[in-house]
């Protein structure tokens, strides 16, 4: 039986540093991908995006066989936003700063 959540420190995690529309769903988000970073996400990666008021998040993981999409809505905060990559629109999380990313908590080594 495979697992339900397979969102797991061997991922690679980017996250997109432009405010999203929270009311995209998975075609919406996927073409997001595509069409700002002119690539499709891979089954080794998660893409987390945030919207306009920090508040809300979303994760969209590829898996064996389809998309999964986590959403993650904070009751009180924003959620603390990391330095960026040099693309200036991504910034990579290793699992332990995706972690403190959802719970809204601040990223280690900030």
């Amino acid at each position: 039986m495979a697992k339900i959540c397979q969102l797991h420190a061997d991922l690679h995690y980017l996250l997109c540093m432009k405010p999203v529309d929270m009311r995209k769903q998975f075609r919406g988000l996927q073409g997001l991908i595509s069409e700002y970073y002119n690539r499709y996400l891979t089954q080794d990666e998660a893409f987390i995006f945030i919207g306009k008021t920090r508040t809300t998040a979303k994760i969209l993981h590829r898996e064996s066989n389809g998309l999964t999409l986590y959403v993650r809505k904070l009751s009180e905060g924003r959620f603390q936003i990391p330095q960026l990559n040099e693309d200036k629109r991504t910034c990579n999380l290793d699992y332990k700063n995706f972690v403190c990313l959802v719970l809204g908590e601040k990223c280690v080594g900030e």
